[in-house]
């Protein structure tokens, strides 16, 4: 009964989601990948319950899928969302968590990897 009660919810959530300001995109980003991070985990989830020798058993493993998936998509939702401290658009300053990038510099030793952010990033 629980996991029906759970999959009301998720459905709901789906049908109406989230109005976002257009200043908001990168919430509504984190938000939709989170939402997208559980339904496929709760899929995967219902995937491996159904091959194990008793499917009965398992059914916890969709909401535990859901689970994973909701903590990996904010994940991947936050690290798409900004790369830089500062960002500055149409006359605003958008302050976010850098994201670091990680590159391969040739030099006289050979590859080093370095590991760069930036700290402010305009629009001109």
């Amino acid at each position: 009964m629980k996991i029906v009660k759970a999959m009301t919810v998720t459905a709901m959530l789906a049908l109406f989601p989230l109005q976002a300001s257009a200043g908001d995109y990168e919430v509504q980003n984190v938000m939709d990948d989170s939402l997208y991070g559980a339904g496929v985990g709760a899929l995967v989830g219902l995937g491996i319950a159904l091959v194990s020798n008793r499917p009965s058993d398992h059914w916890n493993y969709i909401t535990r899928g859901a689970g994973f998936g909701i903590i990996a998509g904010a994940g991947y939702g936050l690290f798409r969302s900004s790369k830089a401290f500062a960002e500055v658009e149409d006359g605003q300053i958008h302050l976010g968590m850098p994201s670091p990038e990680v590159a391969f510099q040739d030099t006289a030793a050979g590859l080093d990897m370095v590991v760069k952010t930036d700290l402010i990033r305009g629009h001109f």
